[in-house]
């Protein structure tokens, strides 16, 4: 036995020796090699496209807003009252495009685009811009250019400045409105509750909240067409957000209790005088109109001694009891928070949080 596996040994390493083409490098004898068989190759699948969300953010829809919107629309006066794009773009806007997708089957889903019906013998479309739908655009307003522009008005002769803005809109020497804010801004507006209810059932009055435009009728007086941009540039206002956004209706406000025409004399002020920051505003993104407490904090307002000490007042019942709830200004979603360290410097205080008190 021990023979015959020396002679087994003797005779492979003379092969090897003698005959080393016959055998490949991993030891296996050449012509067994494995056939490696590639995969068959696979075509990505391309996304479905919902042509019930148009979107502008797709390449072919990034032209000119012109191309396919109308300026005004031929129903505008009627539904706005005045020149404007009030509806959708015509059919022929989207067929000159989308003609396989306009005519597939008896109710085209790229109809719910505009219309409520997919139907031949109903026109009804959905009001424009549809409120349902999630917003595409901002607006970019640059209080800082109107201010000036509203301004400069006031050293210009009363004709000038009917050439250039409407006569109502014209400012009056006998009023201390310097900067004009309720041109845009001058009538309350019932605010909308938030979904979940008001906090602590506070409903604020109808008078507590100003007007903002939610249309090109404020626009329009100077924009139709010798002002840019004017109403064919839309792109010079409108611009294109990354993430379609749901507008919330509801305020958000800080100082839920406050009200400009109910608080007293003293809130029946120019407008800039409290809202310092409004006017070096360059655009709507991000803004806030967000009072400084030192508007409130003078001696004549909110610090007096002899008349109102509501800040020192409650930061003063804040030592006695940490778990005070600031509401002369707040409702208790805001009020049961720390004191911004601007309130106790208004009062000339070191600023505390409620941790630090006992």
């Amino acid at each position: 036995m021990k023979r015959y596996s020396v002679t087994t040994f003797v005779l492979v390493v003379l092969a090897l020796v003698f005959y080393p083409p016959q055998f490949s490098k991993s030891g296996g004898a050449l012509g067994q090699r494995r056939r490696t068989r590639n995969p068959p190759s696979q075509t990505p699948k391309k996304t479905a496209v919902d042509y019930s969300r148009f979107s502008h953010a797709t390449k072919e829809h990034t032209e000119a807003c012109k191309t396919c919107h109308q300026s005004p629309t031929a129903n505008s006066v009627k539904v706005r009252g005045f020149p404007d794009v009030a509806d959708f773009p015509d059919h022929n806007a989207c067929v000159s495009c989308h003609r396989q997708q306009f005519f597939k089957g008896v109710q085209p889903i790229i109809c719910t685009d505009c219309h409520t019906k997919t139907s031949t013998r109903d026109d009804e479309r959905w009001e424009f811009r549809n409120p349902k739908r999630p917003q595409q655009f901002t607006i970019e307003f640059p209080h800082d250019k109107h201010q000036d522009v509203i301004a400069s008005l006031r050293l210009r002769p009363a004709t000038s400045v009917r050439g250039f803005i409407k006569s109502a809109h014209a400012a009056d020497d006998r009023t201390r409105k310097y900067n004009n804010c309720t041109i845009c801004h001058a009538h309350p507006r019932a605010p909308v509750a938030p979904p979940g209810g008001w906090t602590d059932g506070f409903v604020p009055a109808a008078d507590t909240f100003k007007s903002a435009p939610t249309g090109h009728d404020m626009c329009f007086n100077c924009h139709w067409q010798g002002q840019e941009p004017t109403r064919q540039n839309c792109a010079g206002c409108h611009k294109l957000l990354t993430a379609p956004y749901v507008r919330v209706e509801s305020p958000k406000r800080y100082s839920m209790k406050f009200r400009h025409e109910g608080g007293g004399a003293n809130h029946i002020a120019e407008c800039t005088t409290c809202h310092i920051n409004i006017t070096k505003a360059s655009s709507l993104s991000g803004l806030k109109p967000d009072v400084p407490i030192t508007s409130c904090a003078t001696t004549s307002c909110h610090n007096n001694p002899a008349k109102h000490e509501e800040i020192f007042g409650e930061l003063a019942q804040l030592d006695k009891d940490k778990q005070f709830v600031c509401s002369y200004c707040h409702t208790s979603n805001v009020g049961k928070l720390d004191a911004p360290p601007s309130h106790y410097l208004a009062v000339e205080r070191q600023p505390l949080k409620r941790t630090d008190l006992k």
